[in-house]
């Protein structure tokens, strides 16, 4: 008997679940993606760093164009996850836009090499040893990714995980936008 009561709960969810579904299914939108008017948006910490190639970066050598921040460890498994999504939005936007990657808590150099041969990371990256960024970014965890205007203003601050879909909506709409 109980047997029976639990595949007629069943069926019920199921049927329930069904009708919900086709009654509902163009109801739901994502959200529309509003950017923080420029008034609002504070300016970034003013950086200037070397890359591990000796290349040398600073905010204010991306004026003009948005900025994305990535700030990850190389033992980090969620930073791990999100690196192709970087490795897209770089191939995605190109030199229309500036991305640099910050190492952060990260001891030993061949983790770092490893993990940046292991996703082919292409563009600048930043070996942050001594801890600098950490408080003006402040990076209570990784991964935490910035995105700022073309006039050096934080738009966004994502923390954790995020994908080249979020990070590219936004950029798009800078891009849009940059004049402002």
């Amino acid at each position: 008997m109980l047997s029976v009561a639990a595949v007629t709960a069943g069926a019920a969810i199921v049927l329930a679940i069904v009708v919900f579904g086709r009654t509902h299914s163009g109801d739901i939108h994502a959200p529309k993606l509003t950017l923080p008017p420029p008034a609002e948006r504070s300016a970034a910490p003013a950086f200037d760093e070397r890359t591990l190639s000796g290349q040398k970066v600073s905010l204010a050598a991306y004026r003009g164009k948005p900025l994305v921040i990535n700030f990850f460890a190389a033992w980090c498994y969620p930073c791990r996850q999100e690196a192709s999504e970087f490795v897209h939005l770089h191939q995605t936007f190109g030199n229309r836009i500036g991305l640099v990657s910050v190492a952060v808590r990260t001891d030993h150099r061949s983790s770092l090499d490893d993990f940046i041969h292991a996703h082919d990371m292409t563009w600048p990256v930043v070996w942050d040893r001594s801890g600098s960024l950490l408080g003006p970014y402040q990076i209570v965890g990784q991964p935490i990714t910035y995105l700022i205007d073309g006039q050096g203003r934080v738009v966004f601050r994502i923390l954790g995980q995020t994908t080249e879909r979020r990070i590219g909506g936004v950029l798009d709409k800078l891009l849009e936008t940059r004049s402002e």
